[in-house]
């Protein structure tokens, strides 16, 4: 297989009458799946190939169906998370330069806000077959899908990712966590994001059943979920799983399952040492990756004593360096990626292709590596504070100052300062009813800090500035 429609298409042909999705209590055989697709790709095939259709909706059969049939017809499906911001949606919308907007009738008018003669705003259920009866050639070097990147150290980019390149890393995730047809995979995460639609692939790919929800608030319901649909696989990022450690009926769901994936954002290691002790005979696992180099390292947990921090090793096919400050190889530093996940170059934006050399991606993050190989993240290289010449990883103020009682959230960020160049400031989000003064956090931070990583400012806030994917944007608080 060399495109991500072939995924369906060979599981459609072995597994006809198999449930492929359960969505909102309905159920869909790959069959009845396909002939959707089918129908949906026919009514697209009016635009030339590789024009980009963008598409809007929540987690839903719709969604499944327009990504598939785009891609099918030879097009390139634009990625819009529903949530997203009238400001970054014109931002978008101007540089992907799609011919059309594909939505559902909740989001037609927050589309149609934005729209001009220069593309057309769909609604779904008003797509009709057409009669064309003709397939498109695809190649696997042809871009699949446009999604823009979360945006927490600046503006979003565009990134086009190759049929190549979901391929390669849907191999990767079959091979290193063992997904097999028989897998009944429970997803609450957004299919506008990487995670989730590596998820997709691979279910479609293996020829599994798909659980799909629209969001992971309502615990109750997943964890009915995964309990009622007999789950085997479930994927979550490390807030859902660390908020479902103290639901009563944990353990009763969710033991049997033989894999809980997530992803590298900060899954604190008392989490990872929690689901040890509560999954039978499964795993969790994590991986590394950024949109443009998706799952670049697999860790699988297993009770690694000193390494529940770590990302793991490199994915197979797949090569990580590590750079330092003069730009020699060393055992930490930025992270630099070379793979067939890794993307080309970024959608018109030579700036950012900057970052690509010799099919090297400098991602920007900061690591290390232990004796073993196992890869550890310390940060952002755009976040590193640097006082009067010490080097500052927010990580770790964070981490410290996050053990005081009475402290929800907190962010620290470099201000400005005319002596030393950079001085420390937090800003913290506070729990509900606490009573924490800003001096009492300085004074503990004086006992338990060096003196330079010391903040100067300490500001309260009501809300910290995310993304619609909701990673934190420290760029706007800096």
């Amino acid at each position: 297989m060399s495109t991500i429609p072939q995924f369906f298409e060979n599981s459609a042909r072995k597994f006809p009458n198999k449930t492929a999705l359960i969505i909102d209590k309905k159920n869909y055989t790959y069959k009845e799946l396909e002939q959707q697709i089918r129908s949906f790709s026919s009514a697209i095939l009016r635009y030339p190939q590789k024009s980009v259709i963008s598409i809007m909706f929540e987690n839903s059969l719709e969604f499944v169906v327009s990504y598939i049939g785009i891609l099918r017809a030879g097009c390139i499906a634009h990625l819009i998370m529903p949530g997203i911001t009238e400001r970054n949606l014109v931002e978008q919308i101007q540089s992907a330069k799609p011919r059309a907007i594909v939505t559902s009738k909740d989001f037609f008018l927050k589309c149609q806000k934005i729209g001009d003669d220069k593309f057309e705003i769909l609604e779904f259920s008003d797509l009709k077959p057409n009669e064309t009866k003709y397939d498109r050639k695809l190649n696997s070097n042809d871009f699949a899908y446009l999604i823009y990147t979360s945006g927490t150290t600046s503006n979003p980019k565009g990134v086009g990712i190759s049929h190549g390149n979901v391929v390669f890393t849907t191999n990767n995730i079959v091979s290193v966590l063992k997904y097999v047809e028989s897998d009944i995979d429970v997803l609450p995460l957004p299919l506008a994001h990487s995670f989730a639609l590596g998820c997709m692939h691979t279910s479609f790919c293996v020829g599994s059943t798909l659980v799909l929800h629209k969001n992971a608030i309502d615990l109750d319901k997943i964890l009915h979920s995964i309990n009622s649909n007999t789950a085997t696989t479930f994927a979550a990022v490390p807030t859902t799983l660390t908020k479902m450690l103290t639901h009563p009926f944990l353990h009763e769901h969710m033991s049997d399952l033989r894999l809980i994936i997530t992803n590298s954002t900060s899954i604190p290691p008392s989490t990872v040492r929690e689901y040890y002790n509560l999954l039978k005979k499964g795993k969790l696992a994590t991986y590394y990756g950024l949109t443009e180099a998706s799952r670049s390292t697999f860790m699988i947990f297993d009770k690694l004593a000193g390494r529940e921090s770590s990302v793991g090793l490199p994915a197979p096919g797949v090569q990580i360096k590590l750079m330092n400050e003069k730009n020699q190889e060393s055992n930490e530093g930025v992270i630099w990626i070379k793979g067939n996940n890794v993307i080309q170059s970024y959608w018109n934006n030579s700036e950012a292709d900057q970052n690509i050399t010799d099919s090297w991606l400098k991602t920007g993050d900061l690591g290390y590596r232990d004796s073993l190989g196992y890869l550890f993240l310390k940060g952002r290289s755009d976040d590193v504070i640097n006082v009067g010449g010490e080097k500052v990883v927010p990580e770790e103020i964070e981490s410290i100052v996050k053990t005081l009682p009475g402290i929800e959230e907190i962010i620290a960020v470099g201000i400005p300062h005319d002596t030393l160049g950079q001085v420390v400031k937090l800003f913290i989000r506070k729990s509900h009813n606490s009573t924490i003064q800003k001096s009492e956090i300085i004074s503990f931070c004086i006992k338990n800090l060096e003196r330079y990583k010391v903040p100067t400012q300490v500001e309260f806030i009501d809300k910290i500035p995310r993304t619609e994917y909701g990673k934190i944007m420290r760029f706007k608080l800096k």
